[in-house]
């Protein structure tokens, strides 16, 4: 590794992000606002809040691409290549892995919270009832938003912004075992599901830092992204209603069996994935190695 060569993250600040969040949202928020009461038409609930999550993390990645820009960073550093004869088979069953354990860690932390906080796990049963996933009943443009959302917009602009840019400029300051712990950790805070996600982050991080190229972790949040929101539409004749809360949470709670089974059988693997795969206390952040090879 050339030690002149200059790492770019130094100049970002993480914080700056956060403002840039808040300034967008309030912005995009106030615009929605003011052309539904100008023209008199309303968006769908739900179909407002999958445009605003569209517009906003656009925006947001745009505004980061034009900080790159201006501090030196390099996207195709920042990118890498598709790795040659990658085993897109075998990271297939990684991201079903995470499925699965993503079910198991929402019935099991819900299950135990829910006794130490029930009032908070039915507010949050609440929310994920009403996510604006895709719907067998719902209308075609309203799907095809969300399909939009959920498996296009939602990888490439969140692996780009917690993979591309927070995990990288936290190694600059922290190292990169620390700063892949609590990038994936902020990514989990900011889901209803925070151990299935966490672990999700964790698992992306890592798959980045292995292959150093950012198009695998968007492929496989792409597919996982994909497949839960397959499982969510065929089973959306099911759903269940703010008003059955309380016997959703006895469901939650009579159903933790199922959330231990499936845990058993994913955490396993997903634990030797990470094990295997845990960068060395000295690693380089993938836009170093990419940028070094390069400069040879």
């Amino acid at each position: 590794m050339n030690e002149n060569l200059d790492n770019p993250f130094q100049k970002l600040k993480v914080r700056y992000l956060f403002w840039q969040f808040l300034l967008i949202s309030f912005g995009i928020g106030l615009v929605q606002g003011l052309v539904q009461e100008g023209s008199g038409q309303k968006l769908n609930s739900q179909a407002s809040i999958l445009v605003l999550y569209i517009l906003i993390f656009c925006s947001l990645s745009l505004w980061t691409l034009a900080d790159f820009k201006r501090t030196g960073v390099n996207l195709k550093y920042l990118m890498g290549s598709v790795p040659k004869n990658y085993k897109w088979f075998s990271t297939l069953g990684l991201v079903l892995l995470m499925i699965l354990f993503s079910i198991s860690a929402y019935l099991v932390s819900f299950s135990l919270l829910s006794w130490v906080a029930p009032n908070f796990i039915e507010a949050l049963l609440k929310q994920v009832a009403n996510n604006p996933a895709p719907r067998n009943s719902a209308p075609l443009f309203y799907n095809l938003l969300g399909a939009i959302a959920y498996v296009v917009i939602a990888p490439i602009t969140e692996e780009f912004i917690f993979r591309g840019f927070i995990l990288q400029r936290w190694a600059a300051k922290w190292g990169l075992r620390s700063a892949l712990v609590v990038s994936s950790i902020l990514f989990g805070v900011l889901h209803a599901n925070f151990l299935g996600l966490s672990v999700f982050g964790l698992v992306m991080g890592v798959l980045y830092i292995k292959t150093r190229s950012l198009i695998v972790p968007i492929a496989c949040h792409a597919w996982n992204n994909l497949l839960a929101s397959g499982m969510g539409f065929l089973s959306s004749g099911a759903e269940t209603t703010t008003t059955s809360a309380v016997n959703t949470l006895e469901q939650l709670r009579s159903g933790w069996w199922v959330g231990v089974l499936l845990m058993s059988v994913s955490l396993p693997f997903l634990l030797r994935f990470l094990i295997r795969n845990w960068p060395r206390k000295d690693a380089v952040v993938p836009y170093l190695i990419n940028a070094n090879t390069a400069y040879r």
